[in-house]
């Protein structure tokens, strides 16, 4: 997946069609009620996306007419777009700032579609975390002034209290 699409909402609305396919309007609904506090879209943000999934190959679209109101599309998640998704949240994120939207937005859905390999996750996560925090503390222990190690060191203590927290996020399952 590349940067730009690690950034975009892209893989949540994939994962949002993980249990059925739905419309547009739908999925935004679902985003901004469920994942709305961790990663917030916009309406018409969330269209140009699914136009894009679907320019990619990784949904496919059919138009549904209704009654009394303009036709909808429905989108359906391709085999691409389910293996893309799976890959996307099976991989840790590899910067703490990606915590609070990223890896949350993972969390959500190893609840939400039952998704085996959590703990693996964590794991992974976990990893991350350590090589960052050994890699901030030796430039701590390098670093010329007062300033840049109280950083570096908020920087340790940050990663350290991502660690507890993912340990509570085995916990509660």
């Amino acid at each position: 997946m590349s940067r730009d699409e690690k950034e975009s909402p892209r893989p949540v609305l994939l994962g949002l069609l993980m249990s059925e396919p739905r419309h547009g309007y739908e999925l935004y609904q679902e985003l901004s009620a469920d994942l709305g506090r961790v990663w917030q879209v916009g309406l018409s943000q969330a269209y140009a996306q699914l136009k894009h999934l679907e320019e990619a190959g990784l949904v496919t679209s059919q138009v549904e007419p209704q009654e009394g109101r303009p036709a909808r599309k429905v989108y359906h998640l391709t085999p691409e777009g389910r293996a893309l998704f799976l890959e996307w949240v099976g991989q840790p994120v590899p910067y703490l700032r990606h915590i609070r939207v990223e890896f949350l937005a993972r969390l959500y859905f190893y609840r939400r579609l039952a998704l085996d390999g959590f703990d693996e996750l964590v794991e992974k996560q976990k990893d991350v975390c350590r090589k960052q925090i050994a890699r901030f503390a030796r430039l701590a222990d390098e670093a010329e002034d007062d300033f840049r190690r109280l950083v570096l060191e908020f920087r340790v203590g940050q990663l350290d209290a991502v660690i507890a927290w993912l340990d509570r996020c085995v916990e509660v399952g």
